[in-house]
């Protein structure tokens, strides 16, 4: 009877265990799914320009303590440049998460975007090669697919070297070491912003839909009316 008794207590637990087990299976979150490498390139076939309302979503300017710990802001400006376009807009970021999309912007249009907008221009390890560093996040400007992002930087990423090639005018093709082409940019937009894409380098065909040539200017400094 004893035996009996146990063996029903027994059932009834396992019973139990194994209904809980269920339930919780049935509750659990379903990962989400991670893109492969392929997913992701593709997704640079075609970059979609910044919303109006995705550039209101910049952080301000990082705190004091964070600009006492950086290195990359803790530089004066002097070791710093803007990359300007014939049409006089700035090669920029407009988000701060890693790997967007860098963009093109006049310094009056974004002027909220600080010192976004500033680079420093390092050798890379390869001496014949040149990487940008922005004042702002620290990260490296990057060829990727068919246009150019930000991310951390690497000193063994190919990606993030570039090299530059000087006009007769004073100004400079930058080629992607990796992909063997050059930064382009539409001069003209009826946006606010200018698309910036690797395209192969070629001084005979700089239209104002097409342009390679940049200018390495001053930093881009904020102003206080009189």
């Amino acid at each position: 009877m004893r035996k009996l008794t146990y063996l029903t207590s027994l059932a009834i637990f396992t019973s139990a265990l194994l209904g809980c087990s269920c339930s919780c299976e049935k509750t659990q979150k379903p990962q989400e799914e991670k893109k492969d490498d392929q997913a992701l390139f593709e997704e640079t076939l075609n970059p979609t320009p910044p919303l109006p309302t995705s550039l209101l979503k910049l952080p301000g300017p990082p705190t004091v303590n964070l600009l006492a710990t950086s290195p990359s802001n803790t530089a004066e400006f002097n070791d710093f440049i803007s990359i300007m376009g014939q049409n006089g807009a700035v090669i920029t970021m407009w988000s701060v998460d890693r790997r967007s999309w860098l963009w093109m912007y006049p310094p009056l249009n974004s002027q909220d975007f600080g010192k976004l907008r500033n680079w420093r221009i390092e050798r890379s390890f390869r001496q014949e090669h040149f990487r940008f560093t922005n004042q702002q996040m620290g990260s490296c400007m990057q060829a990727y697919g068919n246009g150019v992002i930000q991310d951390s930087c690497d000193p063994n990423n190919l990606d993030q070297d570039f090299e530059l090639l000087p006009t007769s005018t004073g100004s400079v093709f930058i080629k992607s070491v990796s992909q063997q082409r050059c930064l382009t940019y539409n001069a003209v937009s009826t946006t606010g912003y200018f698309t910036l894409t690797l395209d192969r380098c070629d001084d005979k065909r700089i239209t104002p839909l097409h342009d390679q040539t940049f200018y390495l200017t001053p930093p881009l400094l904020s102003a206080n009316p009189l």
